[in-house]
């Protein structure tokens, strides 16, 4: 007789516009005790030609499946070796033992779990069939330590531009958290942290390189206007998955409010997620909004006026969100 999956926990969605923020977020809901936090960005639905794009034909014609990639056990085995922490006898160092092999648990359970639902995936089961499968998978992998737990936060599990058909289904029941911030201090993160270049794909030549030298050119200013022109589109996608979906499942942070004005932002998001308020057990443990702060107006140190010009669209769509906002309202800084 097949075992059956017990009540489902609600899955908690903590997704970002890049460089966002979205981390303040997760280490705020890691101090709720009965919310487990899967550690790490989870890709296995988003990345592509994993599940997410198995789960309708176009998709899974565009993307052909990939999952067997990360499930062979020669991968895995030397996923395994090359992560192993150096051996010391340095309290500091067997304590990051211990995290590596809590890590190394979870993770080849998600893949364990993986291997068996793309089994369906290659199937000929009808499509509605394998988001049902998903759906179910999802709470398996969301169940391990999560023993009196209430929800179970995934961090990035989704991309912007998902099926809001599928996604829906395969997490539900879900809350959906997407954090957004001033585009010109989003920016300024991506050129602090090595990010402006890479795209590029040096020291390699790839398609995506040229596709981009192409259309932009090779220098600082070509990749800042792509940059730009990704944060602008993501800005109106935001708007519209807010259109799309109830404000039962969907909440719209500001990272700027949220570090400027934390005990407003966590009561609104405390009454977002229903029976967590009595449960902030750890409170400032990871979430720090004195550190986060000081990634507030970082513009100024890497971005001239010109550049800070070409983000006028952008900054019109971040400040109209910031208006439109019935938490935004004087508790960012613009």
């Amino acid at each position: 007789m097949k075992k059956k999956l017990k009540v489902k926990r609600c899955n908690i969605l903590v997704n970002g516009l890049l460089y966002s923020g979205s981390g303040a977020i997760v280490d705020l809901l890691k101090e709720y005790d009965n919310i487990h936090v899967i550690n790490h960005e989870f890709n296995d639905f988003r990345a592509p030609g994993l599940v997410g794009d198995q789960l309708n034909y176009n998709s899974s014609i565009d993307f052909p499946n990939q999952i067997y990639k990360l499930t062979k056990f020669r991968r895995i085995i030397g996923f395994v070796f090359k992560s192993i922490p150096k051996f010391s006898w340095e309290l500091y160092q067997i304590k990051r033992y211990g995290l590596y092999f809590n890590f190394m648990g979870t993770r080849l359970y998600q893949l364990y779990r993986l291997n068996q639902l793309n089994r369906c995936l290659k199937s000929d089961i009808p499509f509605d069939v394998k988001i049902q499968k998903s759906n179910e998978w999802i709470h398996r992998i969301g169940g391990i330590f999560s023993i009196n737990k209430k929800y179970v936060l995934f961090d990035q599990p989704i991309m912007l531009g998902a099926d809001i058909n599928v996604w829906t289904k395969v997490f539900n029941p879900y809350k959906l958290i997407y954090v957004y911030r001033n585009p010109k201090d989003q920016l300024a993160d991506i050129i602090r942290s090595g990010c402006l270049f890479p795209p590029f794909g040096a020291p390699f030549i790839n398609l995506a390189g040229i596709t981009l030298e192409t259309i932009y050119g090779r220098d600082r200013k070509g990749a800042i206007r792509f940059h730009i022109e990704a944060i602008q589109k993501r800005l109106e996608q935001i708007g519209q998955l807010k259109a799309d979906l109830s404000p039962e499942n969907f909440l719209l942070i500001d990272f700027e409010g949220l570090v400027n004005n934390p005990e407003t932002y966590i009561s609104v998001i405390e009454n977002f997620i229903p029976n967590i308020s009595d449960n902030h057990k750890f409170k400032y443990k990871y979430f720090k909004p004195s550190l986060s702060r000081k990634n507030i107006s970082i513009y100024k140190d890497y971005l001239s006026i010109e550049e800070m010009e070409y983000l006028a669209k952008a900054d019109d769509l971040y400040n109209n969100m910031i208006t439109s906002s019935t938490i935004g309202k004087n508790t960012s800084l613009k």
